[in-house]
C-alpha cells in the first residue's frame, strides 16, 4: 500500500522574519541573518500506475500561489516511475476548495520548468494568462510533483489548478540559482529565493538582489495582488511604495 505523503514543514515564524519584516520598511534585512534547516529529502515513493500518481496528488495540499505569496509550497517526495505512466488533466484530483468556487477553473493542467529526462507534455490546455498541457507522460524516470492553485486574476478565473513537474529532491541548480533546503527546489538567487524559500515578505524580498540586500534608494517593485504592481525605493531593507493600493 502506498505510503502517505507527508507535506514539507513550512518555515517557522522566525525564518519569515529573517528576510525582512512587513513593517512599512522600519527593519533592515542587511542586519539580519536567515538560518535555514539542513536539507532532508523524504523517502521516495514507487509509482507504476495512474492510480499511484492520483493517490499521491490527492494526499498533497493544493495551496495558492501568486507573485505576492511567500514560502515554499507542498511538494511530493521523489516519485520513482517504472515503465510508462500517462496522466490526463481530466484525472487530476482537483481539491474541493477549488471545485466549490465559481472563480476557480474546474480543470487542471501540467507544466514543467527545466526539461527533464523521461518527461513529456502534450496538448495545450487553452488557459487564460498562463500555459499548461493536458497530458503528462512519465517513462522510467524520477520526478516530484507540486500541485498548486495559480492566481491568474484578473483573467477569466482567479485561480487555475496546476501540477508542476520538478526534478528529484536536491538536484543540482543552474546558473543564478540556489538550492532551498526547505523543499529541495532551486530558486533564482535574490528576490525569488528570499520569497519562495525563506518566506520573506514581498516588500522585503523586492530589495534583495543576486548579490544581497539592495542599497537604500535603489528602485524596487513587487506585486501587491494578482493585478496590482507597486513601484518604490528601498528603505532599510524593504520596498517603500507610496501610494500603492
Amino acid at each position: 500500500m502506498m505510503r502517505r505523503v507527508v507535506s514539507l514543514v513550512m518555515l517557522s515564524a522566525a525564518l519569515l522574519a529573517g528576510c525582512g519584516d512587513d513593517d512599512g520598511g522600519t527593519s533592515s534585512s542587511s542586519t539580519t541573518t536567515t538560518t535555514l534547516p539542513p536539507l532532508q529529502c523524504p523517502d521516495p515513493i514507487a509509482v507504476s500506475s495512474v492510480e499511484d500518481l492520483v493517490a499521491v496528488l490527492a494526499a498533497t495540499a493544493w495551496e495558492g500561489r501568486g507573485a505576492y505569496t511567500s514560502g515554499p509550497l507542498p511538494i511530493t517526495p521523489d516519485l520513482v516511475v517504472a515503465g510508462t505512466v500517462v496522466l490526463e488533466a481530466a484525472d487530476l484530483p482537483i481539491p474541493a476548495n477549488c471545485l466549490g468556487r465559481s472563480d476557480c477553473r474546474p480543470q487542471g493542467a501540467f507544466r514543467v520548468g527545466t526539461p527533464l529526462p523521461g518527461v513529456a507534455l502534450e496538448g495545450e490546455a487553452g488557459l487564460d494568462c498562463t500555459s499548461g498541457a493536458v497530458r503528462l507522460t512519465l517513462t522510467d524516470t524520477t520526478v516530484r510533483l507540486r500541485p498548486f492553485l495559480r492566481d491568474t486574476h484578473p483573467c477569466r478565473y482567479n485561480f487555475v489548478p496546476l501540477v508542476e513537474v520538478a526534478p528529484p529532491c536536491g538536484s543540482p541548480c543552474g546558473d543564478g540559482q540556489a538550492l532551498c533546503p526547505v523543499d529541495g527546489v532551486c530558486y533564482a538567487v535574490g528576490t525569488g529565493f528570499c520569497q519562495a524559500c525563506e518566506g520573506g515578505t514581498k516588500e522585503a524580498c523586492a530589495c534583495r538582489g543576486p548579490e544581497g540586500p539592495l542599497e537604500d534608494g535603489a528602485s524596487c517593485t513587487y506585486w501587491q495582488s494578482g493585478d496590482v504592481r507597486c513601484n518604490g525605493t528601498c528603505r532599510q531593507g524593504a520596498c517603500a511604495a507610496e501610494p500603492c493600493p
